[in-house]
């Protein structure tokens, strides 16, 4: 339990380095398209909700692998939203730039409407599309 909650410390944490103290806009690297984070950002949300954590798993940069194995993966999302039922849509996806330093990222929040819940995601990518941070709320 101790380790769970010390990696999903760490997971916030970095989320909020990329997503700043507010959700003020900030200007995309020309490195990324917004279209292509957005649609990434959508299909990583229905391969959680169809349970197909390896395909997540698989776009974590190595860093972000450690932090979060597979295992704890799956069981942050059924803690986050076991009992949500089946996704009714997604409300609104924000895109969002940080350049720290010296690298770009960009942070994908999206508000997901499910049957008995809402569920917001935060996915953090580095410049090669790979997975920096995702916070469930």
């Amino acid at each position: 339990m101790r380790k769970r909650i010390r990696i999903g410390l760490m997971i916030m944490m970095l989320v909020l380095s990329l997503t700043g103290c507010g959700w003020a806009e900030t200007p995309l690297a020309e490195v990324f398209v917004q279209e292509e984070l957005e649609q990434q950002a959508t299909q990583l949300v229905e391969w959680l909700n169809a349970e197909e954590y390896e395909k997540v798993y698989e776009i974590f940069r190595e860093d972000m692998k450690e932090a979060l194995p597979l295992e704890e993966l799956k069981n942050a999302c059924e803690e986050t939203y076991a009992n949500a039922g089946s996704q009714v849509q997604i409300s609104s996806i924000s895109v969002n730039g940080q350049r720290i330093e010296e690298e770009d990222y960009a942070t994908v929040m999206l508000r997901v409407v499910y049957e008995n819940q809402n569920v917001t995601f935060q996915v953090g990518y580095d410049s090669n599309m790979e997975v920096v941070g995702l916070y469930m709320k």
